[in-house]
């Protein structure tokens, strides 16, 4: 047994063979080197994350459920896109007296003063009507039952302002020229006070004044229905259709002018005496977004 704790003698390494272990040695304790495209992947990702910060932004601004118009989250607001309009500019001065003159009742004395008028489209072709809102403070001599509008004309008679309506604001229509084919050649009807009194707002746009859902042609073949309103600030710009059978007809340019607004709508076919036609309004500001009509 050999006792000696020296170890046996190694023959002595080359050059060669000392490089060649310092080499793998050198390798094994070197830390990893990170390949290229992982280099490339974490500024990718970021970009495409900032991305998709900037995209929901922008569906989020565009379809928010606090803008008015929006529902959901695909549903584009609504803008203006009426072809037809009825608006024909001021009242012609030779036509003035005749809208003043159907705007006063039976019984009452002094002329109307007219606070604001217009001159529209009429219900035929080759007849146009003059709308107006106006004041007569003068008291009647009887207190009946005020006039309404009958085929071919007003039907006469006496009336004093009802105590909803003692300020003598009214709301009138004249269509001219004066013709059988027309139904109605004029009428008057009273504001009430509480409606002329409510002032419109940035929530409820447009305040109702009067108006007619069911006006007709002599020969019952086109029904008529417009109304005068009290307009907001902000709204620059009304439509209208009517709603019939369950159908819609084609939206419709109103008038704004003056802090008022007037929407008529007409549909043709054949109709009975009394029959309504009910309408559909809406309105937008300068910019084409909706207002709310209240």
């Amino acid at each position: 047994m050999n006792t000696e704790l020296e170890p046996p003698r190694v023959a002595p390494l080359s050059a060669a063979e000392r490089s060649r272990m310092r080499s793998q040695l050198m390798e094994r304790t070197r830390p990893a080197t990170r390949r290229p495209a992982r280099h490339w992947v974490a500024p990718m990702v970021g970009v495409g994350a900032v991305a998709a910060v900037v995209a929901g932004t922008l569906v989020v601004t565009q379809n928010s459920p606090d803008e008015p118009g929006a529902a959901g989250g695909s549903t584009p607001l609504a803008s203006p896109e009426a072809k037809v309009g009825v608006d024909l500019g001021a009242v012609p001065q030779g036509d003035v007296a005749k809208i003043v003159a159907d705007c006063q009742f039976p019984g009452e004395t002094g002329p109307a003063q007219l606070v604001w008028s217009r001159h529209v489209r009429g219900i035929t072709k080759d007849s146009s009507t003059l709308v107006a809102l106006a004041l007569n403070t003068q008291r009647a001599t009887a207190t009946s039952a005020p006039p309404t509008a009958t085929r071919g004309g007003r039907k006469p008679g006496s009336g004093g302002a009802p105590a909803s309506a003692k300020l003598g604001y009214r709301f009138c229509q004249t269509r001219i020229p004066p013709s059988g084919e027309l139904g109605a050649v004029g009428a008057v009807g009273r504001v009430e006070d509480k409606a002329w009194r409510t002032q419109a707002t940035a929530q409820r746009g447009l305040v109702a004044l009067g108006g007619s859902d069911s006006d007709f042609t002599n020969n019952l073949t086109t029904l008529q229905a417009w109304r005068l309103y009290r307009a907001h600030p902000d709204v620059a710009k009304v439509e209208a259709r009517y709603v019939l059978d369950r159908k819609t007809g084609p939206w419709t340019n109103g008038v704004v002018d003056g802090g008022f607004a007037y929407v008529e709508v007409q549909a043709n076919g054949k109709f009975r005496l009394g029959q309504p036609l009910k309408t559909e309004v809406r309105a937008f500001d300068a910019l084409g977004r909706p207002v709310p009509v209240g």
